[in-house]
């Protein structure tokens, strides 16, 4: 849970600063498999989770990472959900989100986290109409 950024002035684990070009940015895509707990643990600026379709409630816990490591403030994750049927997505260790995810049936959802330095705060979420 590193509190510096990845792209500010100075020095640091990853040469902040020293990158006009986006190169040091770097993306993650996983695709888990549905399960009721689902662990992630980002370490890209950008992680886009593509979780398999919702077949029953689920738990999300994502990684702080250490004082040296990933994740890095402003990181983002991305969580996307399809379900067969009404469920309820929780998230739970190093998350702070509004509260509960509920899906319905033939609907998609996604939800966004920007990391904070000690948690992953959610920007914004959507629901299909």
């Amino acid at each position: 849970m590193s509190t510096s950024a990845r792209f500010t002035s100075g020095t640091g684990p990853i040469a902040q600063g020293t990158d006009n070009t986006s190169r040091i940015k770097n993306n993650q895509y996983l695709n888990p498999a549905y399960a009721a707990i689902i662990n992630v643990n980002p370490y890209a600026s950008e992680t886009l989770v593509n979780v398999a379709a919702l077949t029953g409630a689920l738990t999300i816990n994502t990684g702080v990472g250490s004082a040296s490591t990933a994740p890095y403030v402003g990181d983002k994750i991305t969580f996307l959900f399809t379900s067969a049927g009404i469920q309820v997505v929780t998230f739970g260790t190093g998350m702070l989100s509004t509260g509960t995810l509920s899906t319905a049936a033939g609907k998609t959802a996604n939800i966004t986290f920007i990391f904070n330095g000690a948690s992953w705060c959610e920007s914004h979420r959507t629901i299909t109409a």
